[in-house]
């Protein structure tokens, strides 16, 4: 085992404690931290941290596991749950409308930053031993996944035409737009890039294609937790189509995501893996 993935595979754990922590701290369980959210936001931080703390960061720490024994599949594993996270953490210190200084922004801040470095070492370990050229159905796949997000941001784009009011309460703009931010400007982008650099068979795609497929496995399954507590808990706005659609949408990704990450453990790559350690030793 190199260096390299030793330090990962120790971050990738420590990620793993910190999201749980989080969790541990937020309104799901101790309550230490409070956001200055309204109901609704409220609820729906509750099912992402359910997601948070009972599906990313046990995979966070799985791959990091899989570093530490040096297994090849542990950065593309970690391309999810890091990505993930950082999309998270943007919102977590931009959303909330905090009129003091807290101390869980320093916390937000770090996990963010840790995810960040961990992000970009896992794209580079994945780019560096990416089992092979994919075939090009997958760009399809990407222009499919970008495509959804943008549908699920239609209507502001209708409300920009005719000016119309931000369907959100005053003390979620924020969160509002940080989301819309993040998914306009970073994730689309990002799934369209993937598919045409797939399409030229370009070697950085081959290893982006596991980032966005992981990232499409996990907050999507957020977003319906978010819907089901929002219902479990008589929200106003809750909406049981929003539900059924995300909670159907996300097995689908789930499928994707399995097809995909699937042969990393396979035979094949077991192979690969102990010819990687016998030229390592």
């Amino acid at each position: 085992m190199t260096q390299n993935h030793h330090w990962f595979g120790v971050g990738m754990l420590a990620s793993g404690v910190g999201l749980a922590a989080n969790t541990m701290l937020g309104p799901l369980v101790a309550d230490a931290i409070r956001y200055p959210f309204t109901e609704t936001v409220l609820n729906e931080t509750l099912g992402l941290e359910a997601v948070s703390l009972l599906l990313v960061a046990p995979l966070a720490i799985a791959a990091g596991l899989l570093a530490l024994r040096g297994h090849p599949a542990a950065p593309f594993v970690a391309l999810g749950p890091t990505s993930y996270a950082a999309y998270m953490f943007v919102q977590y210190v931009l959303g909330p409308q905090y009129p003091t200084f807290q101390p869980s922004i320093a916390l937000h801040l770090g996990l963010f930053v840790l995810n960040v470095v961990l992000l970009v070492q896992a794209w580079t370990l994945a780019r560096d031993t990416v089992p092979g050229a994919r075939s090009r159905g997958w760009a399809g796949v990407l222009l499919l996944l970008a495509g959804f997000v943008l549908s699920r941001w239609s209507v502001a784009f209708g409300g920009m035409a005719g000016g119309d009011a931000v369907p959100a309460a005053p003390a979620d703009l924020t969160m509002y737009w940080s989301i819309f931010l993040l998914d306009l400007g970073l994730v689309v982008p990002a799934a369209v890039a993937t598919a045409v650099g797939i399409l030229l068979s370009s070697r950085w795609a081959q290893a982006a294609l596991y980032g966005v497929v992981g990232w499409f496995a996990l907050v999507p399954p957020s977003v319906a937790a978010m819907s089901i507590v929002k219902l479990l808990r008589d929200d106003p706005n809750a909406a049981t189509g929003d539900t059924v659609v995300f909670v159907v949408v996300s097995l689908v990704f789930w499928a994707i995501a399995a097809v995909l990450f699937r042969p990393l453990f396979g035979r094949r790559h077991a192979a690969r893996r102990e010819a990687l350690a016998a030229g390592a030793a």
